[in-house]
């Protein structure tokens, strides 16, 4: 049997933007039902909490959704109230409008109902719980889109024929969607978030969720296979939430990370001038370096840029001794990293290994490993790419030259490139001044662009092109099919 909840929206539009805002989330996102059983549970009642425990204990849900659906051509618009609660209020003052008028984008869909199957049958007492939440969820998305929920458990229902398109779970590498689902703690970390006055969607982890095929079908571009990039490991660390830095500073960061592991594994006992891998400084092109990384806030229409964290890049093929020594020494020896010296910070900065079992205070996506590791056609540079040679006076051959990047980076040779004359893809990516651009003072700067770039085959990052790669700037985003128009 199975736990399903039923979503019957009063009209035939879905109402829920994603992150970046630009475009309507689609498929709806099983956290966001989460997040509406939570907004009408009493968080003082026992009862109420145990049931959403068991809920978010679950493997993600199946979602149905119409087959028939289109982005709407304009935007939902409608006046907003404020939160704002007045001391002294008078007629002069008309609440509803003190926000002014507000748009958002919405989805367009053939018939209004939408349905969440968890493969799992609640208890008894459970069930009744969640059946009662759910009657009282008055919308789902956007206040303005009232909807009847009901929850029951049942025969998985087949969701067959050319009214219902299914979005089902990924395999591990199965490419797809990225959709936000509950996960164990969620419920704390959303009250917690409430409390402190933080948005939900920073609480949130994805799984990536594709297509269900029909019987006889052939298998969908999601599931084409995947090429695997140069490194087979990132390693993250997130700043405390108070600290960001420049993306100027982007060099001197990752700088400064290499010499703190370099001086780890010298405590350590081992001898680092033995380890090229790591120190970078080989003739050789058989093994490739690490790559110190800052990671940036992008791909949203709030980010701004600045780097939240710092990463570690384990090449593939690296010395299984020489790996199990850098993971040591960041992740164990002496409590592992900690703290990382960062410029315009008087003293060490404390920062956390963001794993895929870190407590949901440091689970942020600019620091997830995922949001940097994710296969997909398509990556844009979040931090601009340094290429590895001049252009023609005329700007002729620039493309050419990002492709051999590329190539020289042990990535495929990209079916098409896009350089950006000014500005990035992604919301939030910076610009780099020339002095941002260069380790010494007496390198002579070459050219710096952001890129789009589009391989044959899905390709798992890291993806970091250019001559500063293994400093971090020519790192991209991985711009999945959903994202294409806007990153979610």
């Amino acid at each position: 049997m199975a736990f399903l909840v039923r979503v019957e929206l009063l009209e035939a539009a879905y109402q829920a933007a994603t992150v970046g805002r630009e475009k309507a989330e689609w498929p709806p996102h099983p956290a966001r039902l989460f997040c509406a059983l939570v907004a009408v549970a009493d968080p003082a009642d026992p009862v109420h909490s145990a049931a959403l425990s068991w809920l978010e204990e679950q493997a993600p849900p199946v979602v149905g959704v119409p087959a028939g659906s289109a982005e709407a051509s304009s935007p939902r618009a409608a006046w907003v109230p404020t939160n704002a609660v007045a001391s002294a209020p008078s007629h002069g003052v008309l609440p509803g409008r003190t926000n002014g008028e507000k748009t958002w984008p919405q989805r367009t869909l053939s018939a209004s109902g939408l349905v969440f199957v968890w493969e799992a049958e609640p208890p008894a007492g459970v069930r009744s719980v969640l059946e009662d939440l759910a009657r009282k969820v008055p919308y789902l998305g956007r206040a303005s889109a009232p909807a009847l929920v009901t929850a029951s458990v049942g025969a998985a229902p087949g969701l067959v024929g050319e009214e219902w398109q299914v979005w089902e779970p990924a395999a591990p590498f199965g490419g797809g969607v990225d959709l936000r689902v509950p996960y164990p703690g969620y419920l704390s970390a959303l009250r917690a978030a409430y409390e402190a006055g933080q948005p939900a969607w920073q609480q949130a982890r994805s799984a990536a969720y594709v297509p269900r095929r029909a019987a006889g079908e052939a298998p969908s571009e999601t599931q084409e296979p995947v090429v695997e990039g140069p490194f087979g490991d990132l390693v993250t660390f997130a700043f405390d939430r108070a600290v960001s830095v420049d993306p100027v500073a982007t060099l001197a960061v990752a700088g400064s990370l290499r010499r703190k592991v370099m001086g780890m594994l010298d405590a350590c006992g081992h001898d680092v001038a033995a380890m090229p891998a790591l120190h970078g400084h080989t003739d050789s092109d058989v093994q490739r370096p690490c790559a110190f990384l800052g990671l940036p806030f992008v791909g949203t229409a709030h980010a701004d840029g600045r780097l939240r964290g710092v990463a570690v890049a384990i090449p593939r093929g690296l010395e299984t001794g020489q790996r199990r020594a850098l993971l040591a020494v960041l992740l164990r020896a002496g409590g592992g990293l900690t703290k990382l010296s960062v410029p315009g910070v008087p003293r060490p900065v404390r920062v956390t290994y963001v794993g895929p079992t870190a407590g949901v205070d440091v689970a942020r996506w600019t620091v997830r490993s995922g949001t940097w590791t994710d296969a997909s056609r398509v990556w844009a540079t979040a931090l601009p790419m340094v290429l590895d040679g001049f252009p023609k006076r005329n700007g002729g051959g620039i493309e050419e030259l990002v492709a051999k990047s590329c190539r020289l980076a042990g990535l495929p040779r990209p079916e098409a490139v896009d350089v950006m004359r000014t500005g990035s893809q992604l919301p939030g990516a910076p610009d780099l001044p020339a002095s941002a651009l260069r380790r010494k003072p007496q390198e002579r700067p070459l050219p710096a662009r952001h890129v789009r770039l589009r391989f044959a085959q899905k390709v798992t990052g890291p993806v970091v092109v250019g001559s500063k790669r293994n400093f971090g700037l020519g790192l991209c985003l991985p711009v999945h099919d959903a994202m294409e128009a806007t990153p979610s």
